[in-house]
């Protein structure tokens, strides 16, 4: 079952896609190949709940892609056992980038 959005977390309710989108953000990238803009990006933890809870979810692909104004950004998707993306479901992206949402004090950055 999914989290409760947390209404403070920036863009919270942002990240769902429609499919079209998604392909659209995926082809831009594939056109148009570029290092990323941005360090990292983050989703909040009620969307990707929202793609695990499909009933054949076994994990989340990630695509690169870049949105129509030339930004980067990921496109998250479900997929099956199989390997097979669950592009009839739920499909995220609108990430929050880094920055300006960064962690500062993270060794990963």
């Amino acid at each position: 079952m999914a989290k409760e959005v947390d209404a403070n977390f920036p863009g919270a309710e942002k990240h769902e896609t429609p499919l079209t989108d998604a392909k659209k953000f995926i082809q831009n990238h594939r056109k148009n190949p570029k290092a990323p803009n941005i360090n990292g990006g983050s989703f909040h933890r009620g969307i990707l709940d929202k793609i695990l809870a499909q009933k054949e979810c076994n994990g989340i692909r990630f695509y690169f892609a870049q949105t129509t104004e030339g930004a980067s950004t990921l496109v998250a998707v479900g997929i099956t056992a199989a390997g097979a993306d669950l592009t009839n479901g739920t499909i995220a992206e609108s990430i929050e980038p880094c920055p300006p949402y960064c962690d500062v004090a993270s060794e990963l950055k």
